[in-house]
């Protein structure tokens, strides 16, 4: 199978909600065209669905250096980092699709749903504890923890459902 077909059969798979198979068919095609940016990108939006927004902010970084005048791709990383709690990061790429394209509504309407400093102030309250401050984010999912649910390992900072769901303990 050519990069061209994994990456029809992935974007099919994509809009299909087969998230698993689209990941494969989609690393497939971005393994045999490094310089695809769609393929990045239609990657990057698959780890994204599947939760991995780290993978996809990487992902659709790498499509975003290949193709930096995308209004599409600016929006779509913007949707990861938005998704990983990233809010400034988000807002810097819903703003640059804007730049690119005043008329890109998709990147307007979801510049409006990043929170502004009155509604983060959820953030300075521990996401397990909201009675207890925050005194660090995990270092997997960046929500907020206080000291008792705070769990250091390797230099790192992990909250407990991280703890529990990458098996650092």
């Amino acid at each position: 199978m050519d990069d061209q077909s994994s990456l029809r059969i992935g974007l099919e798979c994509l809009k299909a909600g087969r998230i698993d198979e689209a990941i494969g068919h989609l690393e497939q095609a971005a393994t045999a065209a490094p310089d695809d940016y769609r393929a990045l990108d239609f990657l990057g939006v698959a780890y994204a669905q599947k939760g991995l927004y780290s993978r996809a902010v990487g992902t659709i970084e790498a499509a975003v250096k290949l193709h930096p005048r995308s209004p599409g791709l600016h929006y779509n990383l913007g949707q990861a980092y938005r998704a990983d709690g990233m809010y400034d990061k988000a807002k810097e790429h819903y703003q640059m699709a804007l730049k690119i394209d005043p008329m890109y509504l998709k990147a307007a309407e979801a510049l409006k749903l990043i929170p502004s400093a009155e509604d983060a102030v959820s953030e300075i309250s521990c996401a397990w504890h909201t009675d207890e401050p925050a005194v660090d984010k995990c270092s997997n999912c960046h929500l907020p923890v206080c000291a008792a649910c705070k769990t250091p390992r390797n230099g790192q900072i992990y909250c407990p459902k991280c703890v529990e769901k990458i098996k650092i303990l």
